[in-house]
């Protein structure tokens, strides 16, 4: 246990470093729309806080996929939570998403299917990493044992 704890502190103060630019990527957009216009230093102090401390999360989260003893469905069920609620805690304490049910609802349509696409992208990496894997140790057997038929042969 001390070993994914470890890990997920790794795994967290890794991707924190990235929260700033997170942040500013958020505030750009809320600029554009019209939503934010003037910031004080002291909400940016909070919200970089607020962001790194998301990107913490995020990126601590992960080391759910290694612990061996828990199914991959478990794992990616957690995964999602984690980051949903992680999310949307920190969003609606910053006030960039509006508290509400049709708010909340678009939210959690957009993010789980953002979830379900970076998956799916995920599963078909792996498994078109697998076939080419697949392919080249069966093609080594093939080779290793026309090598051997041919040595015997010679004999």
């Amino acid at each position: 246990m001390k070993k994914y704890i470890l890990e997920f502190l790794h795994k967290g103060l890794c991707a924190c470093g990235l929260g700033p630019l997170v942040w500013a990527a958020v505030y750009f957009f809320l600029e554009r729309n019209g939503i934010v216009e003037v910031l004080t230093v002291r909400k940016a102090i909070v919200e970089i806080v607020m962001v790194s401390m998301l990107a913490f999360i995020a990126g601590g989260i992960n080391v759910v996929h290694k612990i061996e003893r828990l199914p991959l469905m478990i794992a990616i069920f957690i995964h999602g939570v984690v980051l949903y609620l992680d999310y949307v805690i920190i969003y609606l304490f910053n006030g960039w998403l509006h508290s509400g049910v049709r708010p909340l609802a678009v939210f959690t349509a957009c993010f789980f299917a953002g979830y379900a696409v970076v998956w799916v992208i995920i599963y078909l990496i792996n498994n078109r990493n697998t076939r080419r894997l697949n392919q080249k140790l069966s093609m080594m057997q093939n080779q290793d044992g026309t090598n051997r038929v041919e040595k015997h042969q010679t004999d």
